[in-house]
């Protein structure tokens, strides 16, 4: 008899970037998958969506107008019941959460149902430095479910460690977000001129790039602002910006760009299929986010050997190495990443010292046991 899992997360665009080595590991155990999501603010374009199904067959999806937002409480309220409902209907043999409000009302609701619980605590709203709100309300929720947690699998070892110190859940494991394909990030030098020329990309021009779901956490802003202060500064200009992806930050950011009359130097870029090729084009990686899980966009971006612009906080703090692979920015952030972005414009050779280390740095990340390691965690509760 074919096992059943929900795979339950706020939006799509979360399962999309996730959920990938949980899904294959599932389907190699012979499981019936459904995944709970909001696909109405999915977060995501079709074209994503579609690529994700063909990739990854018969999943079946259901859509719930969950919100990330904890601000939310009647829309959460509706969504909690529609996934209770949806719970006591398919009786499932594993729930997978992904992400801190998927957690909550996921294992809310498979509390009653004695329903097994694998929570994979992406954005986890219970570290230092995030805002207090948060950190008040979710640490007691985080609290009050963890007894309902079978596996409670940490994106950084600060969570795991909060996990195993205050939350006691049956099974803590740490663990990356999902793992990275090393091989597709080695970029000739002709595709990187192949693809700066598709783009319309000076020869000379320094090149940023940022990849993620644009959400105002990420602070792309401050990437934005410096970058005006610097082309004020400098009679000549060279610093070219790629912004890779959807969400509800799009137009703010090109607004922001039509404001700081950046428009000749900026390309949002929307969802790409092409990021390995995008990466080695580019000179800088790009993420200033107030807080990062394990933030596989940069691990990606180390892999094809460029230093990281960032913040060292949370889940960052596993692989940004200040002046070593990354400039950690401090204090006023815009002028922080102004200093950053003249210094490493400024200085190929740096950039290409630190990209060296961030390559040797991401083999810790590679996804060769990745699947594996998913599989043999479901296993007491997925196998035939």
């Amino acid at each position: 008899m074919k096992r059943r899992v929900v795979i339950l997360a706020a939006n799509a665009a979360t399962v999309v970037q996730f959920a990938g080595p949980c899904v294959t590991a599932m389907q190699t155990l012979g499981s019936e998958i459904h995944v709970v999501c909001n696909l109405r603010e999915a977060n995501l374009s079709q074209t994503a969506l579609d690529a994700f199904n063909q990739t990854y067959p018969k999943l079946e999806w259901h859509d719930i107008a969950l919100s990330e937002s904890i601000g939310a409480m009647r829309q959460n309220a509706r969504a909690y019941d529609a996934i209770s409902s949806l719970l006591q209907a398919l009786s499932p043999d594993l729930l997978q959460c992904h992400g801190t409000i998927a957690g909550w009302l996921g294992r809310r609701a498979a509390a009653s149902l004695s329903i097994p619980v694998c929570y994979i605590a992406h954005d986890f709203r219970v570290f230092h430095g995030c805002l207090l709100t948060e950190r008040l309300l979710f640490s007691r929720i985080e609290r009050k479910y963890a007894k309902q947690t079978d596996l409670f699998c940490a994106v950084c070892p600060e969570d795991a460690a909060y996990a195993e110190k205050h939350l006691h859940p049956k099974q803590v494991v740490s663990l990356a977000d999902m793992g990275i394909n090393l091989e597709r990030y080695n970029v000739s030098a002709q595709m990187r001129e192949t693809v700066r020329a598709s783009l319309g990309i000076p020869d000379e021009a320094i090149v940023l790039i940022s990849v993620g779901t644009l959400r105002m956490q990420k602070r792309l802003r401050v990437i934005l602002q410096a970058m005006a202060r610097l082309r004020d500064r400098h009679e000549e200009f060279s610093l070219h910006y790629l912004i890779c992806g959807e969400g509800p930050e799009q137009l703010f950011l090109e607004q922001l760009v039509e404001k700081l009359r950046l428009k000749d130097y900026v390309q949002l870029l929307g969802y790409r299929t092409d990021i390995p090729d995008l990466l080695g084009a580019s000179d800088i990686f790009c993420m200033p986010a107030r807080r990062e899980g394990c933030g596989i966009a940069a691990q990606e971006a180390m892999a094809a050997g460029l230093p990281l612009i960032t913040v060292r906080s949370h889940g960052t703090k596993v692989y940004a190495e200040h002046k070593e692979g990354a400039w950690c920015l401090k204090g006023d952030l815009v002028h922080a990443c102004t200093k950053a972005l003249e210094a490493l414009s400024e200085n190929k050779l740096l950039r290409r010292q630190m990209g060296a280390h961030n390559r040797v740095l991401a083999k810790q990340f590679s996804d060769a046991d990745r699947m594996m390691t998913f599989r043999q965690l479901y296993l007491p509760y997925l196998e035939t």
